[in-house]
């Protein structure tokens, strides 16, 4: 079993709403890193959809909008990484 203590800490990116925005309403394309991060949150980290988006945002979205922001971008995150696992989505 691993040591959590020796494992290497992940910096979690955060971005502007006014970008992940852009992403949810797919103006802009999802960057890999950003999935892959998502991914990460979500079997790693155990994050619902509001604190996916919670964890990803600079400042704090609304708390109606980041259950609704955090579905979509893991939904766009599995379209990214062509990982539909059901475990993380």
């Amino acid at each position: 079993m691993a040591d959590i203590d020796n494992e290497p800490q992940r910096t979690i990116k955060r971005f502007p709403i006014s970008f992940l925005n852009d992403v949810v309403c797919c103006t802009q394309p999802m960057p890999r890193e950003l999935a892959e991060t998502i991914r990460a949150l979500r079997l790693e980290h155990r994050l619902d959809y509001s604190n996916v988006a919670m964890a990803l945002a600079e400042s704090e979205p609304d708390s109606g909008q980041s259950f609704g922001y955090g579905k979509a971008l893991t939904e766009l995150a599995c379209l990214t990484l062509n990982d539909h696992d059901p475990q993380w989505k």
